[in-house]
């Protein structure tokens, strides 16, 4: 309520105007019908000595810390969501010019998916909580606090958002395909306009006078369920992309079988260079000096990889993976899959080596 309004009312009640007078007053002054019943409904419509003010709508510390709490919440799967979209248009429309390793791509999806799954849910919770509180006390609605928190989140969304815009324009320029351009400008658009455009209407329901035979109103219904069918469509495909938890985890696997053989290959290579023969098998590695090996047998089966002689300096080091090595080129750039020497089936597979001089070993 306008401050200066409010003191004007209050002197023309305690100088004796009526209601009437000081309504026409300020309807000829072009203020607002609305500003003007809240001016006098601000005071009992009493006869006295003087003014006797309505008690003032206060937001207290749950309320307060319930708006904290869903703002925060609404930022956090407002900008999950863009990211998540983001990755699964980059996987969709790959460009060459612009393409992350997977790995680093499935794990900003993973990240993503896991702060929306939260952050999602949560706030439609808070936000039922507060639409209840605000069905049942509509003078909070007037709360200078809850005023303020709405404004500043759309001020930090705003923020955000034209943060998104400007990195979108920066890679635009610097050559991404239109069609990943103009896709992301439009999730982009999506978010923002959802998001202001609920949040504004809600602000201009303060105008709104609410009596008993009032209905709810229907858009909060609507802005939860759509948002929640175009969360879930965003999950399911981030979870088809990203692939099940079991799958990472056997490539997660796969990865360490064969850094711990890689270690393994250079122990050997050490062991002959000190030797002139190679080990007898690779516990014999253990008691040698300067070979760091961290494991000589399977993470998931804790069996032992097979080393077996084939001759001089030939031999075979074998290991049961659990998925064919990946075959994205992305992949393939990455730790260990770049050397093709290490690129193998799922299943027992051995890899033919022979023993070196350590120096010489180009991995």
């Amino acid at each position: 309520m306008n401050e200066e309004l409010s003191r004007f009312v209050r002197e023309a009640l305690s100088r004796g105007a009526s209601r009437d007078e000081i309504r026409e007053a300020l309807a000829a002054a072009s203020w607002r019908q609305g500003d003007i019943d809240k001016a006098l409904g601000a005071w009992v419509d009493r006869d006295f000595v003087a003014p006797i003010p309505r008690p003032r709508p206060y937001l207290g510390a749950r309320e307060a810390f319930l708006y904290l709490v869903l703002f925060a919440a609404l930022y956090t799967a407002a900008i999950s969501f863009g990211n998540v979209t983001f990755v699964l248009i980059n996987r969709t429309f790959a460009d060459v010019a612009f393409t992350l390793p997977a790995a680093a791509s499935a794990e900003m999806l993973r990240w993503g998916l896991a702060y929306l799954v939260i952050s999602f849910p949560a706030f439609l919770l808070i936000q039922r909580m507060v639409r209840r509180t605000l069905r049942d006390d509509p003078d909070l609605r007037s709360s200078r606090i809850r005023k303020w928190l709405t404004y500043l989140t759309l001020f930090v969304a705003a923020g955000v958002l034209a943060g998104d815009l400007i990195a979108l324009v920066f890679f635009g320029l610097g050559g991404e395909l239109a069609i990943r351009f103009i896709l992301k400008v439009g999730v982009v658009a999506a978010i923002a306009g959802s998001v202001f455009g609920y949040y504004f209407w809600d602000l201009r329901q303060d105008d709104v006078e609410v009596t008993e035979d009032s209905q709810a109103p229907k858009l909060p219904t609507v802005f939860a369920g759509v948002s929640a069918v175009a969360v879930l469509l965003a999950v399911v495909l981030g979870l088809a992309a990203v692939g099940s938890p079991g799958k990472a985890r056997e490539r997660g696997l796969d990865v360490a079988r064969v850094g711990s053989l890689r270690d393994i290959v250079r122990g050997v290579d050490i062991y002959w260079e000190r030797n002139g023969s190679l080990p007898a098998g690779l516990e014999s590695l253990s008691g040698e000096r300067d070979i760091n090996i961290v494991s000589i047998v399977d993470p998931e089966t804790r069996e032992p990889y097979t080393f077996r002689a084939t001759g001089d300096k030939a031999y075979e080091l074998c290991a049961t993976f659990s998925l064919d090595a990946p075959t994205d080129q992305a992949s393939l750039r990455m730790y260990p899959y770049r050397e093709r020497f290490w690129r193998h089936p799922a299943g027992y597979h051995c890899f033919d080596l022979e023993a070196i001089e350590p120096d010489a070993r180009r991995w």
